[in-house]
């Protein structure tokens, strides 16, 4: 029997260690985390024409893809490490490459800017907050389960 349902651990989030080299090093981003909020926000233009009586009609001319990762600080684990190492880093410094694979096998891959850094906080008699933001550089390579090329197109 199919899953209708999949619970959101059966994606996986990777995250290239060596700053983007050719070749990367990748540290899966599940330890210590504990939400996920992927966010597309679009670019659009609604000009209204004459020939449409003065009504707009919507199209999308950008997209900023972004997804939020929040949970608590793990020590020793080879992602949060890499990221947390992040914190006072600016520019290409922030950059890498990342690979978001879903349930169904698609595999979402891209350069990346890691943002949003927090490495600690919370009350004294609780887990160390952790978070950051991974935003795609330009449109990702999208690859469907078995095909092996981009149809991103």
């Amino acid at each position: 029997m199919a899953e209708d349902f999949i619970l959101n651990y059966r994606n996986r989030y990777e995250i290239d260690t060596t700053g983007g080299s050719d070749t990367p090093e990748w540290a899966t981003i599940a330890a210590g985390i504990s939400s996920v909020d992927p966010s597309f926000d679009d670019e659009t233009d609604d000009t209204p024409y004459y020939d449409g009586e003065g009504f707009s009609s919507q199209d999308v001319t950008g997209i900023t893809a972004s997804l939020q990762f929040s949970g608590h600080r793990k020590y020793g684990d080879p992602a949060q490490d890499y990221i947390a190492s992040l914190a006072f880093e600016v520019g290409e410094n922030r950059k890498t490459k990342f690979r978001w694979t879903q349930p169904d096998g698609k595999q979402i891959t891209g350069d990346v800017t890691i943002s949003g850094i927090k490495v600690t906080g919370g009350d004294a008699n609780a887990k160390s907050d952790f978070e950051f933001t991974v935003t795609f550089n330009g449109k990702p390579e999208v690859t469907d389960a078995g095909s092996g090329s981009g149809t991103g197109e």
